[in-house]
């Protein structure tokens, strides 16, 4: 995960970007409490936003504690208490490292591996505990990196739809595990194939330059045109604003509204605008 999932913060009111944070900083402890300090490396955006939408329709009560932050020591920040909400998150995170740790180290070379497989160790321990208590999300983050080496391995002949999939049907299977009601569980893997499907299409946006560059897999070689580029993200935004639409967050509505209808656009549009300043 990379980061692409987060709100257009100049549209937030003050006290709904403090709350925004007191997540993020909620996220950057729970991965520490439950895996050890290292883990606040795998701290993004798209985590702060699952914790945000695990605690939104779940039957807990967000709680928040003012806590010391190892990036400011001395002054207490407000901080989302330690919930089913955030190991939720922190958990996935933690199985999606070791995931990009495992695929990273096949696929680079040595020293753009390095610190990949520097930090395999670690990965490997802490996605350990979490296979005990999660183990089908467990094997859907394998499935999903054995599906992308395949799709990767066909080279030019791979379409950007196949290899959208593997990371998109990830998301969605981690997203159908904040319900158990089926009807939410629905609408909640549709909206995590779509987001899934985004963050992938980003990435590679991200990328291409380098990737053409260094020649490197990358779908969108095969469809440079940004125009193309701009319709596959907004087509992906809309299905997943739909499916967004259909939830009823119970917490942090507001701000979950921001990420889904303005934040989204907003990261879009400044990957689009890079690529055309690069043409």
């Amino acid at each position: 995960m990379f980061g692409y999932i987060k709100p257009l913060e100049p549209q937030l009111k003050v006290c709904e970007l403090d709350t925004y944070k007191a997540v993020y900083c909620g996220v950057c402890r729970g991965l520490s409490k439950r895996f050890g300090p290292v883990a606040r490396l795998t701290l993004s955006y798209d985590f702060t936003f699952i914790a945000m939408l695990y605690a939104a329709l779940g039957d807990e009560t967000p709680a928040f504690a003012p806590q010391h932050c190892p990036l400011n020591p001395v002054k207490k920040r407000p901080h989302l208490e330690y919930s089913s909400a955030v190991e939720f998150s922190c958990e996935m995170a933690i199985l999606l490292l070791h995931e990009k740790c495992l695929d990273n180290k096949i696929d680079s070379s040595f020293p753009m591996s390095l610190g990949w497989r520097m930090l395999l160790p670690f990965s490997s321990n802490a996605a350990k505990k979490v296979w005990v208590v999660q183990p089908t999300a467990a094997e859907r983050a394998h499935e999903m990196t054995l599906a992308q080496q395949q799709v990767e391995a066909l080279g030019n002949a791979a379409t950007v739809d196949m290899s959208c999939d593997p990371t998109a049907t990830a998301l969605s299977e981690i997203l159908g595990m904040i319900s158990d009601e089926p009807a939410s569980q629905r609408i909640l893997k549709r909206l995590g194939y779509m987001l899934g499907r985004f963050i992938y299409l980003c990435d590679a946006i991200d990328d291409l330059e380098g990737d053409i560059r260094h020649n490197r897999f990358n779908p969108l070689k095969s469809q440079p045109n940004p125009d193309e580029h701009a319709a596959m993200l907004r087509l992906t935004m809309a299905e997943a604003a739909n499916a967004y639409a259909l939830l009823s967050p119970r917490y942090f509505k507001e701000i979950l509204d921001n990420i889904i209808f303005l934040g989204l656009p907003a990261t879009a549009e400044r990957l689009l605008e890079r690529g055309n300043n690069h043409e």
